[in-house]
């Protein structure tokens, strides 16, 4: 059997959808936010800390405040469950990938006068998702070769960073962020989809304490990346098809509290901000720039609060607490490629100096508010936003961390 070009049209876009975004993460949209041990065990709340090597990943401005060189590094498992109840079918649990490993890697060098440099290593965005076959029964019949079927991206964000120390209680920094999207693949049931690209942006941080209270910022561009995919369409009977796009990867801005209560407890407020409505429209060109098709996703901004503790128990051991709530994004034009929603971070962690080096170690548990998703409307030749993927979806994550700090 033949199938129209609307449909190959369509497949095409997934190319984008795929690259564009993993299926799951742990933050709005597509984020993970986990970028250091110490951070998770305070559920990331940490933009303003001025004293935990953990903490620059989040704000490089903090350098200033650290002398020598630092060195701090860390490795995540992440278990995911996820399953659907799509309407007029059957509870079906993800079958891709459901445990991951996440590295981070934070390296500072304070120069003699006022500056320091800073290298950051960690994936900001990422994960997997795979729907069995005849999972969404609406797909059934012309729509069966786009019913998604694996959704993955791999990447990772180079960061480097300068810090200026201004005076003795204020601090900047400036850095670069190079994304470098290795690997994406975005299948249906009969379409093989995979893609690559790279893109610029840079950050900027602030810091500034005020006797006990610390006050931090940091922001984050969005970043374009121009993705080269290609497009195997042999199992609808056609042919091979190269594919471009470009994707804009949110801004991120960060704005936090720091509260040193007395020598022991530390207390941090942080508010974040994603810029998904960037995520708007997409266009598919072919290799020669003809346009293949424009879709539209209107994704709204979105925010979270974090609350984070850090506990010092004795001279050589700090207790980390954390919760965190992450707005997820509309469901106006939702997809079973991103079925996150609201959710609620609680985490705990421990520090132990051993003199020269630190052992981290911390447990965040993610619950995510089921989603139950009704649309009135018809799928065409983009199910996004359509009855194609009405269900119920529930997700939950842990994540485990250990790592190490030193100065040297």
């Amino acid at each position: 059997m033949a199938y129209p070009k609307s449909i190959i049209k369509t497949s095409a876009l997934l190319i984008t959808i795929g690259v564009a975004y993993s299926s799951i993460s742990l933050a709005s949209g597509f984020r993970l936010p986990e970028v250091s041990t110490v951070g998770i065990g305070t559920s990331n709340a940490l933009v303003a800390n001025t004293t935990e090597i953990g903490a620059l990943p989040y704000n490089p401005a903090g350098m200033s405040f650290h002398e020598g060189k630092a060195l701090a590094a860390g490795i995540t498992m992440l278990n995911y469950d996820l399953t659907v109840t799509p309407d007029g079918g059957t509870k079906t649990d993800n079958a891709g990938e459901d445990s991951f490993l996440i590295p981070n890697l934070f390296f500072m060098a304070r120069g003699n006068g006022p500056w320091s440099f800073g290298l950051s290593i960690n994936s900001p965005f990422g994960l997997e998702t795979k729907w069995p076959d005849e999972t969404f029964p609406v797909f059934a019949g012309p729509l069966d070769p786009v019913e998604p079927e694996l959704s993955r991206i791999k990447m990772v964000n180079l960061n480097p960073n300068l810090a200026y120390k201004i005076d003795n209680s204020t601090s900047v920094a400036f850095g670069i962020n190079y994304y470098d999207v290795m690997d994406v693949v975005l299948n249906t049931q009969a379409l093989k989809i995979n893609g690559s690209g790279t893109g610029f942006g840079f950050n900027l941080g602030v810091q500034k304490k005020i006797g006990a209270l610390s006050l931090g910022l940091s922001y984050r561009t969005s970043v374009d990346v121009d993705i080269s995919g290609s497009f195997d369409a042999t199992g609808i009977g056609s042919g091979a098809l190269a594919a471009r796009t470009s994707v804009e990867f949110p801004d991120l801005l960060q704005l936090g509290a720091h509260y040193q209560v007395n020598d022991k407890l530390g207390i941090e407020l942080d508010i974040e901000q994603t810029g998904w409505s960037s995520f708007d429209k997409i266009k598919v060109t072919d290799a020669a720039g003809a346009e293949l098709i424009t879709s539209t996703s209107k994704w709204d901004d979105v925010t979270a609060y974090r609350l984070g503790f850090i506990y010092q128990l004795n001279n050589k051991t700090k207790l980390l607490f954390g919760y965190s709530v992450d707005e997820g994004v509309t469901d106006k034009y939702f997809s079973a490629r991103v079925p996150g929603n609201d959710r609620d971070l609680v985490s705990a962690g421990v520090t132990h100096d051993y003199g020269d080096w630190t052992l981290e170690a911390s447990y965040m548990r993610v619950t995510l508010d089921d989603r139950d998703y009704n649309s009135t409307t018809a799928p065409n030749t983009d199910a996004n936003g359509t009855l194609a993927f009405n269900g119920e979806y529930e997700s939950s994550a842990d994540l485990f961390s250990v790592g190490a700090s030193m100065k040297f």
